[in-house]
């Protein structure tokens, strides 16, 4: 008797085990897509950066209104709130013509990209 309980515990024990394993590594797999995706985005904006900071007038670089269209989307789809809402800012600005204001929301969109990257990866911010 004593023995089938043990044996019928042990199963249990085993069972449950498996499940929390399998939870848990799906929690994980889901954790390390989504990190996968969020940096794929972020990442889409600097190559648009450095195109800007290369060029003077960079709209007339053939290959940068498709980078910009890819880092806008990946932002659309991966960004949080306030990337997505800085990136919009930043291509009105751009819409309209204000070079100034483009530059400032500019800036700051490089700011949070870096902010953003940084916490990702578990890196200190840099405070200036």
């Amino acid at each position: 008797m004593i023995t089938n309980c043990v044996a019928i515990f042990s199963a249990v024990i085993i069972i449950v085990g498996w499940f929390i394993n399998s939870h848990l590594n799906r929690k994980n797999n889901i954790a390390q897509k989504r990190f996968e995706y969020r940096m794929g985005a972020l990442k889409s904006f600097i190559d648009v950066f450095y195109i800007i900071e290369k060029n003077s007038s960079p709209f007339s670089d053939p290959s940068f209104l498709p980078l910009l269209e890819k880092a806008r989307t990946n932002f659309s789809l991966y960004g949080e709130n306030d990337e997505i809402k800085q990136f919009e800012r930043f291509i009105y600005c751009c819409k309209n013509g204000n070079a100034e204001n483009a530059t400032i929301e500019l800036n700051k969109l490089v700011s949070l990209v870096r902010e953003k990257i940084r916490k990702e990866l578990g890196i200190s911010q840099i405070y200036y």
